[in-house]
């Protein structure tokens, strides 16, 4: 399932993935030319966008004579990681509601595209990061049924190097997800964080976390 939640975060970390999304979530549906005129993305990079949106379950598409129609609906039900995210990422990029108490982020780093991002983007972008690694996903995993752990007990029992545990954690620190804590000798001890860094990192986190408890 790990696999599935790592592919799944790493469609929605795209800036060009999010300007389609938000543009099906407020318009309901779109063909590709439309998408293309709208959104100023080459056609070529459309298409794969397109292409891999759908293919994760987070849009569906339909055809009409010649022309295909897109629309942001996951084929999956309720209860599956594509169709939970889906359902929610509509929502949320639709515009009901708490954009500014969501996004009040700094840009985050590595975008993809030269366009500005809007904060939303930014933030759902910042969030899916923290779900894109398999190591992260070890950590989270493992701090859910403990309620810490020092860099040594992770290298012991998740076979990584005190340099990948540094550095997992730290990216899951700066993403609000994971806290850390002083021990006697100034051993790190990290716990999951009581607080959340927004409620879009709290959401993402607990859609993640209920495909986990299914299995």
């Amino acid at each position: 399932m790990d696999d599935v939640v790592i592919r799944l975060t790493r469609v929605i970390a795209s800036d060009s993935r999010l300007a389609i999304l938000s543009y099906l979530a407020e318009h309901g549906e779109a063909t590709p030319t439309q998408l293309k005129k709208e959104l100023r993305i080459p056609l070529n990079t459309l298409s794969t966008d397109l292409r891999i949106l759908a293919a994760i379950g987070l849009i569906k598409g339909r055809r009409s004579g010649a022309q295909c129609y897109y629309s942001f609906a996951s084929p999956y039900g309720e209860g599956t990681l594509s169709g939970d995210m889906s359902r929610w990422l509509r929502s949320l990029l639709s515009g009901s509601g708490t954009r500014k108490s969501n996004c009040e982020l700094p840009e985050v780093r590595n975008r993809s595209s030269r366009r500005a991002r809007p904060p939303l983007h930014a933030t759902i972008f910042e969030a899916a990061t923290a779900f894109t690694d398999l190591r992260r996903l070890q950590i989270l995993r493992y701090l859910e049924a403990h309620a810490e752990a020092t860099v040594e007990e992770f290298v012991r029992h998740l076979h990584m190097s005190p340099h990948a545990v540094s550095r997992q954690t730290s990216k899951l620190r700066r993403r609000g997800l994971v806290v850390a804590r002083k021990r006697e000798a100034g051993r790190l001890a990290f716990s999951l964080a009581a607080e959340y860094k927004t409620p879009i990192h709290q959401r993402m986190h607990e859609i993640v976390r209920a495909t986990w408890r299914k299995k």
